[in-house]
């Protein structure tokens, strides 16, 4: 393996630490997105599990009476 000086290699380390570094911020940056999203998805989530257990299902579509224009010709 050829050997070279830490002065020549230098340069090329930090080139590769600062494109690390920048990659790592943006994937960085995107989880933190996600985690927002995520959060406000599950709040989302719960709010409508509770607000379809405070209210029925739907209405009762046996007590509606029947208009005229439903009725069979």
């Amino acid at each position: 393996m050829t050997q070279i000086s830490m002065e020549d290699a230098f340069p090329t380390f930090q080139k590769k630490t600062i494109e690390l570094f920048e990659a790592n911020l943006l994937l960085q940056a995107q989880v933190d997105v996600q985690e927002r999203e995520l959060t406000a998805l599950r709040e989302e989530n719960e709010r409508l599990k509770n607000g379809a257990a405070e209210s029925p299902a739907g209405p009762d579509l046996a007590a509606v009476p029947r208009r005229p224009s439903d009725e069979p010709a």
